[in-house]
């Protein structure tokens, strides 16, 4: 039996994005962009970071606040909820940019905790309130990286909480 014959063609296609944005791995030395742009956007970064733990506070007093209507208005669990997810989205993205990737790991676990299928009762809400404890913890404490001893003992914390009210 005789297959016919199949041609296949490969297309390369250019990829512009990658040039518009500068090439991966572009680096001062090979980037597109002036070296002075550059330095001057990193100069900038570099600020935003050790201004983050200020600037956040805002977002941890909101959450803060979030909490204390779900220990107080049961019924309002599940809206306010989802306000709290919402933080906790932008919260687990800022947290690693920032050099804080313990908020990163906290708004994470926190997403998942305020997301469809989270649980409406006394415990629930105090496993959301230890989150929001450990994010603050770790903002307060200026604790970046892997925060070492102490960012160990803020998840056991943190896992603690969660055993004890599930």
């Amino acid at each position: 039996m005789n297959k016919p014959k199949i041609t296949v063609r490969y297309y390369r296609i250019r990829n512009r994005l990658m040039e518009k944005a500068g090439g991966i791995g572009a680096n001062a030395a090979t980037s597109v962009f002036p070296r002075h742009v550059l330095e001057e956007t990193e100069e900038l970064f570099e600020e935003m970071i050790s201004d983050y733990p200020d600037w956040v506070q805002e977002t941890l007093n909101k959450l803060t606040a979030l909490v204390e209507v779900c220990v107080n208005f049961e019924d309002k669990r599940i809206v306010t909820y989802k306000q709290i997810q919402e933080i906790a989205h932008e919260m687990k993205g800022q947290g690693g940019t920032f050099g804080y990737p313990l908020v990163s790991t906290f708004g994470d676990s926190l997403y998942d905790f305020t997301g469809p299928n989270a649980g409406l009762t006394d415990n629930h809400v105090q496993i959301i309130k230890a989150h929001v404890d450990a994010m603050k913890a770790t903002i307060n404490g200026r604790i970046q990286g892997d925060g070492g001893q102490i960012g160990q003992e803020l998840k056991a914390m943190l896992a603690a909480a969660i055993k004890q009210y599930t």
